[in-house]
């Protein structure tokens, strides 16, 4: 599933058309740039108006980046800069990068040998024809555009940068392709080595990431010969790649030796593995957050380069004596991901040695700043994302079966928690602690979000003023009209909070509401039967936390009785924990069209029990990829007259979309088709099913919205997709989307996105709302309340606010009618 800049996409009718037109921006035009002999190394371009653009007749030189300075007057801004090259005729065939700014003083760079149009094609600085540079939201002030070289090492580091074509290398290093010669990496011919510099069976990789050091690289090195003077060198390699979707290099196995010397010899378990490569988050200290909180960005910035950003790509140090003017490098491994080099440095071993690798960490340290600003947003409270009670401040209303949140802040001196009395079930004890994340999904912005870590309250004594967050389910022993207590019995005192009970019982929901989930990578890379038993942990927490569906991790069936016997398992699982369907079936039939036809309809047969339980997915958001989607319509056609039986769906979600709806039985729409009360007649008219996904407010769509537009449920995108280290989220084309984070102790520690309490909150709303129109069939004020409150919800779901504020009256609202006239369920 591929989502395009939300705001790009508001942007699209407005700002997008006017920058198709030149003449609405002042130009300034710049000849001969790609002459080597009369381009400066740095030139500043002028800024005659607030839109500017610079033609390049000639393009430029390789080498260079561009840099923008200026200053945000207040809150956040937002800069577009759009590069065209000869060629470029709309959005898609240009490069297109918006950067989020932070108030205050901001130098953000671009890279003018790395760009890609939006349609993912590559071109150099000398295609280059014309730059554009445009603020689109907020108060600043743009005071300086430069053309400058790109930074390089300090002089003492030797330097070779491995990358699967000849492009521009990283700061200033040879560039080692495997069309590379003993010259070009900076070799004499009395050292020249009689075998190849490279051997091997080589692959490049070439990723989204913003250092260039390690963005690229070459796989199945086994044998590497650079030049080196004879001599004591320090010598660093980075020996990871930094992966893509869903995907991080995991060899277990690895040795590697610099002439003759062992420098890593690796045997690891899967376990150890992902202890130490993989399970890795960024731990910030109170001083960390409360810098940020005043609007101190420097001490995340660090913490994040210090803990994750100067570890990626594995880099691995040693110190060589060089007798030959060759540094030999030998990998060995039974995995070609673990015979990679990215980069390699050097540096005589001196007493100076440490200052001048000092020196370029902190380079690439300010590289990193540079590319990902951190936005601080001090407020990480919850009370924006769920309906939070306070413990001993609120007297909450309360009914059998309801999903509630708590919030504690613990006095200093409790003690140990020794015991407490809560009229809830399905308790889950949690921390708020903050995780760096993108501002959006694709944004080269950085701020901190809100995340809940389970912990265990009897383990030790809690700090002064920590928050608890306690969620659970009211017991159904809790009856009118006896106050309920809750109680938290600590060594050295005691919490008390009272709630008030309803004389009924919430009803539960009959709508899927949920997460798609596919097998956690880090498991299924290892063993397809951990990935499995943690998907099966995984619904059953989803059952306990509330959640009602989902859309399951599901294997790649065949015709096979072992492949046919697990896939009804997986199949089953959900629905065995108690989730309802119908579950999605998200990803198998695209998978199953590489096999023969005939094949896939044998396999397709034989799980014709499933039929009243999946939906199968013949349409995933059409136009992304032309090819899939003409097979896919040809499956679907086919399967309309052969497996009547089989629930067939689409993903739709763009406006053109409505001409495909009619072939699809079941429909799974967002806002980008337009959710609208004209687009619902339409779908009842033709009789299709339809479901929502991917919305932007959880609480909202799982609720207030689920039960006005009456889709027969919603599903979130994902719970388990990280991009390629789970911690890092710069290290793909968008932020990693998980709101199960990956744990070291997976079957005892729970670590989800807090928004995650929004979908939870949002069924919780869904139920009262139920309730209040079973009820308004036979009871006239809660028909008047029913009507107000549909009233004020739009079928046009982008003109709803929805503030978290307004539904929480909602709520209450319907409470209070309860509570006066004592109506049971």
């Amino acid at each position: 599933m591929i989502r395009t800049s939300s705001y790009l996409k508001k942007l699209w009718g407005s700002v997008i058309y006017a920058l198709l037109s030149p003449a609405l921006w002042a130009t300034d035009t710049i000849e001969a740039a790609s002459d080597t002999a009369t381009t400066p190394v740095s030139y500043s371009l002028n800024i005659s108006s607030p839109k500017t653009n610079w033609s390049f007749g000639n393009g430029l030189v390789s080498g260079k980046q561009l840099e923008v300075s200026g200053r945000v007057k207040e809150g956040v801004a937002r800069v577009l800069v759009r590069i065209d090259h000869a060629k470029s005729h709309h959005y898609f065939s240009r490069f297109n990068h918006e950067q989020l700014l932070h108030a205050g003083p901001f130098t953000f760079y671009i890279d003018l040998d790395r760009l890609k149009t939006a349609h993912n094609q590559d071109f150099s600085a000398e295609e280059i024809r014309r730059i554009y540079l445009s603020p689109l939201t907020g108060k600043l002030d743009i005071q300086q555009v430069k053309i400058l070289a790109k930074p390089k090492a300090p002089n003492a580091i030797r330097g070779w940068d491995f990358s699967p074509i000849l492009a521009q290398s990283a700061w200033g290093f040879y560039s080692v392709t495997p069309d590379s010669t003993w010259q070009s990496i900076g070799g004499h011919s009395n050292t020249k080595p009689k075998q190849p510099i490279l051997q091997g069976s080589l692959r490049g990789r070439d990723r989204p990431y913003h250092d260039e050091l390690i963005r690229d690289g070459i796989e199945g090195l086994k044998q590497v010969i650079l030049p080196l003077e004879n001599g004591l060198w320090r010598v660093t390699l980075w020996t990871q790649d930094i992966g893509e979707w869903e995907y991080l290099p995991h060899p277990l196995e690895r040795q590697i030796t610099l002439n003759k010397q062992r420098i890593l010899d690796e045997s690891l378990s899967a376990e150890s593995w992902r202890k130490q490569y993989y399970f890795q988050p960024l731990g910030l200290q109170h001083s960390d957050i409360l810098a940020y909180q005043q609007g101190d960005v420097e001490p995340i910035h660090q913490a994040f380069w210090r803990q994750i950003g100067r570890k990626r790509g594995d880099p691995i140090d040693a110190i060589v004596e060089i007798t030959d003017g060759q540094l030999n490098i030998t990998l060995e491994s039974p995995s070609p991901a673990g015979l990679f080099l990215s980069a390699v440095i050097a540096t005589p071993w001196n007493h100076q040695a440490e200052q001048h690798l000092a020196t370029f960490d902190q380079l690439r340290e300010q590289a990193f700043k540079q590319r990902w600003p951190i936005v601080a947003q001090p407020n990480l409270s919850l009370e924006a994302l769920t309906d939070v009670i306070k413990w001993g401040q609120d007297t909450p209303l309360i009914a059998q079966g309801e999903l509630i949140s708590l919030q504690v802040t613990i006095p200093q001196n409790m003690g140990a928690l020794k015991q407490f009395i809560l009229p809830l079930s399905n308790v889950f004890w949690f921390k708020q602690t903050p995780r760096l994340s993108r501002v959006g999904g694709q944004e080269n912005a950085l701020t901190l979000k809100s995340q809940l870590s389970s912990f265990d309250p009897h383990e030790k004594a809690p700090s002064q003023d920590e928050v608890w967050i306690i969620i659970g389910e009211v017991s159904k022993n809790t009856h009118a009209p006896t106050l309920a207590k809750g109680k938290l019995i600590f060594e050295q005192g005691e919490l008390s909070t009272t709630f008030i009970p309803l004389n009924m019982t919430l009803p539960q929901a009959q709508q899927p509401v949920g997460l798609y989930l596919d097998y956690a990578p880090h498991l299924s890379w290892f063993s397809s039967q951990d990935a499995e038993q943690q998907a099966k942990q995984d619904y059953r927490f989803f059952k306990q936390f509330g959640l009602t569906g989902v859309a399951p991790a599901l294997p790649t069936p065949n015709t096979s009785s072992e492949s046919i016997q697990g896939f009804k398992r997986a199949a089953q699982l959900p629905l065995l924990t108690g989730l309802l369907p119908p579950f999605p079936a998200y990803t198998p039939l695209k998978r199953m069209l590489t096999q023969p036809l005939p094949e896939l309809l044998e396999t397709l047969a034989a799980l014709n029990s499933l039929d009243s339980i999946l939906l199968w997915s013949l349409g995933d958001e059409p136009g992304l990829f032309p090819d899939l989607d003409k097979k896919l319509m040809a499956l679907n056609t086919k399967l309309a007259k052969s497996r009547p039986s089989l629930q067939r769906y689409a993903q739709l979600n763009h406006k053109q979309h409505d001409k495909l709806a009619a072939q699809f039985p079941h429909l799974l729409i967002n806002q980008g088709y337009d959710l609208s009360a004209s687009r619902f007649a339409d779908l009842q008219t033709q009789g299709s099913d339809y479901y929502l996904y991917n919305l932007d407010n959880l609480r909202a769509a799982a609720g207030h919205y689920l039960w006005r537009s009456k889709a027969k449920g919603f599903w979130q995108w994902h719970a388990r997709m990280p991009t390629a280290h789970p911690y890092d989220p710069t290290d793909g084309r968008e932020d990693d989307v998980q709101f199960l984070m990956p744990t070291e102790h997976h079957g005892k520690q729970i670590i989800i996105r807090s928004d995650l309490l929004s979908l939870r909150t949002g069924i919780n709303d869904l139920r009262w709302l139920t309730w209040l129109s079973q009820n308004a069939k036979k009871h006239i004020d809660f028909a008047i309340l029913e009507q107000e409150i549909a009233q004020s919800i739009s079928m046009s779901y982008k003109n709803n606010p929805f503030k978290n504020n307004d539904l929480n009256i909602n709520i209450a609202k319907i409470k209070r009618l309860a509570q006066r006239l004592q109506l049971p369920q």
